[in-house]
C-alpha cells in the first residue's frame, strides 16, 4: 500500500511538472516576442523603405533590436508569390520563428486576403484603431476591410493615375505644353483619339504600346469580372478599350509593345507622346528610363508634364498585412504605424521620394504648396491633379481574381492586335486560360462563354 502511494505521488508530481512546462511553453509562444520577423514580398522595395524610414532597422545586420529580419522575396509573375505565400500562411509551426509575420499584397489580389479571415490578423488585434487611419484615402481602407467591417491591412501609398505627356511634342503639335491646354485635347476618349491622329501626322506616336490605356479604361468599369450570380461578364467599357486599341494599331497611333518590354522602355526617350500611371510609375520607371543612355534616343528628363487625361484611374498600390500566427505583434504594429501613419515619415516620403502618400491632409498641403515642383516635370507640382483623381477612385470592380485575369487579358488580346488571332479566338483563348488558372470559375465560364463569343462574332 505504501509503495502504491509513493507511485501515485511520483505520478502526480510528473503530471504537475508537465502541466507547468506546457503552460510555460504557451506563455512563451503567446507573450514572448519572436526572435525572427518573417516578411513576405515580391521585390526589394519594402526593404528599401524600411532602410530609409524605419530607423530601428539595421540593413547591414538585418536586425531590429534583438529580432532578426528574414526576407522571403518571391517573384510576382505567374502567381508564384501568391502560391508561396498561401502555403506559408496555412502553416501553424511549433517553431514560431517560421510563421509569417508580415506579408504584402497588391490591389489586383488584395480582396483574396482581405476576405480570407483565417490568414491575417485584424488591425484592432494589433492595437491599431480605425480612427488612426482617418486621413487615409477611402479606397485604401475599403480594399483592406473584410466583410465584417474589420480592417486587416494598411498602406503608405495611394496610386491615382494621371496622363504623363511630353512637353516638347505638345508644343510642336498642340501649340502649347500647358497642362490645362493639353487636357482640353485629351479630356474625353474621342478627343484623345483625335489628338492621336495629330500626333501621328507630326511623325510621332500617341502611345508606347498596346496596354497603356488599359488600366484607365478598367478603372472606369463599375462591376467585377465575376458577378455575384457567378457569371463572367465583360464590361462595355472594356469592349470599348479593345475597339479603340485595334483602331490605334491599324492607324499606327501606338507601338506594338507590351508593358515593361525593352521597346516600351525605350519610348521614354523616343517619340511617344504619353504614358498613364501613378506617382510610382514616374519614380520607378519614367525618371530612370528618361536618363538611361543604353536605351538610345535622347535624354527626356525635365521634358514631361502631367494632366488628368480622359477619365480618373488608379493602378497598383501595396498594403501591409500581419500574418495570423505572428508572434511579433508589437513590432509589426510599430512598423505599420511608422511607415503608414506617421505624419513626419509620410511627408518625407512625399517630398524626398516623390511618393503619393496615403494621407489626404499631407497631399492636400503639398498640392497647395506653390514652391513645390518636380524637376522631371519641368517644375510642375503634380499633386493637385493626382489628389483630384484619388477622390474619384472606386473599388466596386475589384475582385480576388484580378491579377490572373488582367495578365491573361493582356496576353490574349495582344495576339489579336498583332493579327495572329481573330477577335473571337482571343476571347476563347482568354477564357480557357483563366479557366485553367482559376478552376473554381469553370462553371461561370461555361454558362457565359457562348454569349460572349457570339456577340463578338456578330
Amino acid at each position: 500500500m505504501g509503495i502504491l502511494t509513493k507511485h501515485k505521488r511520483y505520478t502526480l508530481i510528473a503530471v504537475v511538472l508537465l502541466f507547468i512546462c506546457a503552460c510555460g511553453f504557451y506563455v512563451y509562444r503567446t507573450f514572448t516576442p519572436g526572435r525572427v520577423l518573417n516578411i513576405y514580398c515580391w521585390d526589394n522595395s519594402f526593404r528599401e523603405l524600411l532602410t530609409k524610414h524605419y530607423p530601428a532597422y539595421n540593413p547591414e545586420t538585418e536586425m531590429i533590436g534583438s529580432v532578426k529580419v528574414r526576407w522571403i522575396v518571391v517573384p510576382y509573375t505567374n502567381h508564384v508569390y501568391q502560391h508561396t505565400l498561401d502555403k506559408a500562411l496555412q502553416m501553424d509551426n511549433l517553431n514560431s520563428n517560421d510563421n509569417v509575420d508580415i506579408f504584402l499584397t497588391e490591389s489586383d489580389y488584395i480582396r483574396k486576403y482581405t476576405e480570407a479571415e483565417d490568414v491575417s490578423m485584424a488591425l484592432d488585434r494589433l492595437g491599431i484603431e480605425e480612427k488612426e487611419l482617418s486621413d487615409a484615402f477611402a479606397y485604401t481602407r475599403e480594399l483592406a476591410t473584410d466583410r465584417n467591417g474589420r480592417l486587416r491591412g494598411v498602406s503608405w501609398q495611394a496610386a491615382p493615375g494621371v496622363m504623363i505627356y511630353r512637353r516638347d511634342i505638345a508644343k510642336r503639335v498642340l501649340g502649347s505644353d500647358d497642362p490645362d491646354l493639353v487636357q482640353e485635347h485629351v479630356k474625353t476618349w474621342e478627343a484623345f483619339e483625335r489628338t492621336a491622329a495629330l500626333i501621328k501626322q507630326a511623325g510621332c506616336h500617341m502611345l508606347p504600346g498596346y496596354m497603356d490605356t488599359y488600366r484607365v479604361y478598367w478603372s472606369g468599369t463599375e462591376k467585377p469580372w465575376i458577378t455575384k450570380e457567378g457569371y463572367f461578364e465583360i464590361a462595355p467599357h472594356m469592349e470599348a478599350w479593345i475597339s479603340q486599341t485595334q483602331r490605334f494599331e491599324n492607324n499606327g497611333y501606338n507601338y506594338p509593345y507590351g508593358l515593361w518590354e525593352t521597346g516600351w522602355n525605350r519610348q521614354v526617350r523616343g517619340d511617344s507622346f504619353c504614358y498613364f500611371g501613378p506617382a510610382w510609375l514616374i519614380k520607378h520607371a519614367l525618371i530612370p528610363l528618361s536618363q538611361d543612355e543604353s536605351l538610345g534616343g535622347t535624354d527626356t528628363y525635365g521634358k514631361w508634364g502631367v494632366c488628368s487625361g480622359p477619365e480618373p484611374s488608379f493602378w497598383g498600390g501595396t498594403w501591409i498585412f500581419a500574418g495570423r500566427h505572428t508572434d511579433n505583434q508589437e513590432l509589426v504594429a510599430d512598423i505599420m504605424r511608422t511607415i503608414c501613419l506617421d505624419k513626419d515619415v509620410l511627408m518625407d516620403m512625399a517630398k524626398s521620394d516623390a511618393e503619393f502618400v496615403n494621407d489626404r491632409q499631407i497631399m492636400g498641403k503639398l498640392a497647395a504648396e506653390q514652391g513645390y515642383g518636380m524637376d522631371f516635370l519641368a517644375g510642375q507640382n503634380p499633386y493637385g491633379i493626382m489628389l483630384e483623381a484619388a477622390g474619384s477612385i472606386r473599388t466596386s470592380q475589384i475582385s480576388a481574381y484580378d491579377q490572373g485575369i488582367h495578365e491573361t487579358f493582356h496576353n490574349c488580346f495582344r495576339i489579336y492586335f498583332d493579327g495572329r488571332l481573330p477577335r473571337e479566338g482571343a476571347w476563347q483563348k482568354f477564357m480557357a486560360t483563366v479557366w485553367h488558372i482559376y478552376p473554381e470559375l469553370q462553371g461561370a465560364f461555361f454558362s457565359y462563354k457562348t454569349d460572349v463569343v457570339e456577340r463578338e462574332v456578330e
